[in-house]
């Protein structure tokens, strides 16, 4: 998107489809089962993979080892994940990411039937899942344009977040079913075929044009150029960034010290308010398509930004798990909209022939922040008490909607 196009006057709302419009779409229908029943293995199997590390006689840093590897490789193939998309096409760069997956933890499922895996193969298997979910994330964010109208977009983003959020909610328990009922080793193959219909579900869906340029996005030649062109993707990296940088490390790290601290939270206690957050977020993500119907996106990512920031910067004052639990669910909430409304965003400022680079660049900078986020945390705690960093993280979420308050591009987006 050019420059010019982003200050020029501000276009009417978009149309106001049904928030069920994108269920009438045969290939986003096919689309949204697949990888919602890829993200459930993936919960499934994160439950079980400590069990099988540890299982086996490994220290905990085996486990270490086999995350970072994971960490590590989702980090290095976003943005070559990106360009092979835009390359070759979203559905084959998702379908060799979930065949490969595939292959792999069967592979892991075979030799946890046999006996204890070697470490070796459990650290290679999280590289080549983190590798194929670095490639497979902006991918999978630059095939919904194609396969909906663009009046449809907020709402197939809406519907296909909160999908995999539910599955979220659900995977765990069940993996953790399956580990302490059977063993570990039915989890790991239960994502391997997860990761098979998904391949299958791809297959299924007809081969989708590339959505036509829009406006004022034809002459971005690059990543680079376009990157230069759209301040209103330069704040979004921003946001990321910022945001990412606090974010990771006050839920992982600040937030169970804060309920150690508190007698009357304690374990129980972080796993309720996890579980409002993420119950939140579904309810956010399931009803943004029709809370910001007719609406600019603008004005409401903004304020989304600096009422979190002002809630997380309290939630350590706030006295009990109810109380604590409400406001996780309204922050949860709130990001569950957020995040659809800046999805779609950035599906609509690139050319599409850049769409997947420029997803893959979002997510290179979403994933690089998380660990430097936890470090963060961890060099605040300890120095002061756990309540810093959420008034960090709030401090930084209420930066990011000054920024946008003068980005005059994210203004009347």
């Amino acid at each position: 998107m050019s420059a010019d196009h982003e200050t020029s006057p501000a276009k009417d709302v978009e149309p106001r489809p049904s928030p069920f419009a994108p269920f009438r779409r045969r290939d986003f229908r096919i689309l949204v089962a697949g990888q919602s029943l890829s993200t459930l293995g993936d919960m499934v199997y994160l439950v079980a993979l400590p069990f099988v590390i540890l299982g086996a006689g490994y220290a905990t840093s085996g486990l270490s080892l086999t995350l970072t590897g994971f960490g590590v490789a989702r980090i290095v193939t976003a943005l070559p994940g990106g360009a092979l998309a835009d390359r070759f096409g979203a559905r084959l760069v998702m379908l060799c990411a979930d065949l490969a997956r595939c292959a792999a933890l069967t592979t892991l499922t075979v030799a946890a039937v046999r006996g204890a895996p070697a470490l070796g193969h459990l650290v290679v298997t999280g590289i080549v899942l983190g590798a194929c979910e670095g490639a497979h994330i902006p991918a999978y964010r630059s095939i919904t344009p194609a396969l909906v109208p663009d009046a449809e977009l907020t709402a197939a983003n809406s519907i296909g977040i909160a999908a995999n959020l539910f599955a979220n909610v659900i995977g765990p328990p069940i993996g953790g079913a399956l580990v302490a009922l059977v063993a570990p080793w039915p989890a790991i193959g239960a994502d391997a075929f997860s990761f098979a219909v998904s391949a299958l579900a791809l297959l299924a869906i007809h081969r989708a044009p590339a959505p036509p340029d829009r406006p004022g996005t034809a002459g971005s030649g690059s990543l680079l150029g376009f990157v230069r062109s759209s301040p209103l993707y330069r704040t979004v990296l921003l946001m990321t960034a910022v945001l990412g940088a606090s974010v990771g490390g006050t839920l992982e790290v600040a937030l169970p010290v804060l309920t150690r601290t508190r007698p009357e939270l304690g374990p129980a206690g972080y796993g309720w308010l996890m579980a409002a957050l993420g119950i939140g977020m579904l309810g956010g993500g399931a009803s943004a398509g029709a809370l910001t119907r007719g609406r600019r996106q603008g004005p409401l990512v903004i304020a989304t930004l600096a009422v979190n920031g002002g809630l997380l910067a309290a939630l350590p004052h706030v006295g009990g798990l109810l109380p604590m639990a409400a406001t996780m669910a309204v922050v949860g909430a709130l990001d569950g909209v957020l995040a659809v409304l800046v999805m779609t965003a950035t599906q609509r400022m690139p050319p599409p022939r850049l769409l997947a680079r420029a997803q893959g660049l979002i997510s290179l900078v979403t994933f690089a922040m998380f660990p430097v986020s936890v470090a963060a945390a961890g060099l605040v705690l300890g120095r002061w008490s756990p309540a810093a960093m959420f008034h960090l993280t709030g401090l930084g979420f209420g930066a990011v909607a000054v920024c946008g308050i003068a980005s005059r591009s994210l203004r009347r987006l």
